[in-house]
């Protein structure tokens, strides 16, 4: 549909322009056909399209954020307060079994809500993305058939250029062989290779005979893939050396090239205490890119991992980087580390680019639009359009863009919204979930008898008689993570006796989210208490 947003426009682009005001045209075709200054001549097609006028308000229209990290299907999951933090490395917490217990409160309640209510699953944690303002997000969940992102963008699935497959994933480290031989030459500069590596503290294991840490040896192994396109996650282990050879070895293929790190500083405290050097990584010419993570050890969406990374960057780090380059790590890096797959078309207000836009309310008149960015809660968040079509935001603004049929959500007491969830996929026995109460009324049909849910899905997997991966398959979705060892040693029909799932995280970082910064006593972290009053 074809749209025109008017308003402040700070585009990201190679200028960084702010354009007060400027006009951002929507095509047809999910794609910019121009950014440009309020006033002048509008390209071809526009003289019927919908105006959303912002001037008076104030407000900002600025690229969708891209969190370039996460793992969806965990995403209704609560903070998980784990005793034996903090762990050395990633192969330490995924058995824990002191309560609570890492297979019970973070694996199984995923599994059975990704067998039983896949759809709502995803449906749910597609809005609340929206809900920060994301158009974009990394961490597709493994699927009978195949998926796509119906409100936003699921980086590890999503076809750009259209048709092609240009984005590999991996959560779980590969052998040295496999990345040497399977992987290695796929990196031809056409594709993008996102792969987690030394997530860990940076101290060395206490063995003598091995003096070496696991997380290190990762980066090690991943030697034959130090080419252009390859995005690091965490690297929380890694040194300015590490840093540096990196680096130069991407620059050896293409002098113009560089490699990313996706930062997760909230969940790098929250389990290990210690986060990633970035300062370090940037000053090799690494570019950085934020990344939420997932629930359980994370925050609810890049808009809220800006606020830890604000808050590091004044403290620990010196004010290192400035407002605007805080801003570019969840638009312009993220968006320019995808480009070598896709090309530009995230991540910057540029002709051509894919039309995914978040307008957020400036909070104050004149107010800095970079430090607007950063200081932005959920409640700032005006509307959010994902590939042309308004998604998300307040009923005006919804109205004025030309969404079809929206549903009343509320997303935070007193915060009032709709959300568009016309095609989204999926039909439960009451013919949704097609609005946002069949989303939760699903959800929590597999909540209150966890173990009968499973079980119906089960049967339908197994009373299904043709390919899994046929469009009409049932769908059922499987997590990218370790499942702890009491998971791994249960059978497919082993619900855990008592399993409790808890109720669908909060789409806003609200109170009982800060009620757990503070039982966690990790001072980096607290800061967040301020962000949000």
């Amino acid at each position: 549909m074809a749209l025109v947003l008017r308003g402040t426009v700070v585009t990201f682009d190679a200028g960084h322009r702010v354009l007060d005001p400027g006009e951002v045209y929507v095509g047809d075709d999910g794609r910019l056909d121009a950014v440009q200054p309020a006033g002048q001549p509008a390209p071809a097609g526009f003289a019927a399209a919908p105006v959303v006028d912002l001037t008076a308000s104030g407000a900002l229209v600025l690229p969708g954020l891209v969190d370039l990290h996460g793992h969806l299907q965990y995403h209704t999951l609560p903070l998980w307060e784990a005793v034996g933090v903090p762990y050395l490395h990633h192969d330490r917490w995924v058995d824990e079994d002191d309560a609570p217990d890492y297979s019970t409160t973070v694996t199984w309640p995923a599994k059975v809500l990704g067998h039983a209510a896949p759809e709502a699953l995803l449906a749910y944690i597609e809005v609340k993305a929206l809900v920060g303002g994301t158009t974009s997000v990394q961490g597709a969940p493994r699927s009978t058939r195949p998926i796509d992102g119906g409100l936003l963008r699921i980086v590890d699935i999503e076809k750009l250029p259209a048709g092609r497959d240009t984005v590999l994933t991996a959560a779980l480290q590969k052998d040295a062989e496999v990345l040497r031989n399977e992987i290695a030459d796929k990196l031809d500069g056409t594709r993008v290779l996102i792969y987690h590596v030394a997530e860990g503290r940076r101290a060395e294991e206490p063995d003598p005979a091995n003096p070496v840490s696991h997380v290190h040896r990762e980066f090690e192994d991943l030697e034959p893939c130090l080419k252009p396109g390859l995005v690091c996650v965490h690297g929380t282990a890694l040194t300015a050396a590490e840093f540096a050879a990196w680096q130069d070895a991407v620059a050896a293929v293409d002098p113009a090239e560089r490699g990313t790190v996706v930062w997760s500083p909230f969940s790098n405290l929250w389990l290990y205490h210690e986060t990633t050097d970035v300062v370090a990584a940037a000053a090799q010419g690494l570019r950085i890119a934020l990344g939420s993570d997932w629930s359980p050890s994370g925050t609810k969406h890049v808009l809220g991992e800006l606020k830890v990374a604000d808050g590091l960057n004044a403290h620990e780090l010196g004010g290192h980087f400035d407002d605007r380059e805080l801003c570019d790590l969840v638009t312009a890096n993220p968006g320019d580390a995808l480009a070598t797959a896709w090309g530009p078309q995230v991540g910057r207000l540029e002709a051509g680019s894919a039309a995914d836009l978040l307008v957020l309310d400036r909070g104050q008149p004149g107010k800095d639009v970079y430090r607007a960015v950063i200081d932005a809660t959920e409640r700032h968040v005006l509307l959010v359009v994902s590939r042309g079509r308004p998604r998300y935001g307040t009923q005006p603004l919804m109205t004025a863009a030309g969404a079809g049929a929206t549903s009343a959500i509320q997303p935070a007491p007193g915060l009032r919204r709709r959300v568009a969830l016309d095609g989204v996929g999926g039909t439960g026995p009451d013919g949704g979930p097609r609005d946002w109460a069949g989303v939760k009324r699903a959800l929590d049909k597999v909540r209150q008898d966890p173990q009968a849910a499973f079980r119906d899905a089960q049967d339908a997997l197994a009373a299904w008689g043709g390919p899994l991966d046929d469009p009409d398959a049932p769908l059922a979705l499987f997590g990218d993570m370790p499942e702890g060892e009491a998971a791994a040693l249960a059978g497919t029909d082993d619900v855990p006796a008592g399993l409790v799932i808890p109720e669908p995280d909060a789409l806003t970082h609200d109170a009982a989210f800060l009620a757990a910064l503070d039982r966690s006593g990790i001072p980096e972290l607290r800061r967040l208490e301020a962000r949000y009053p």
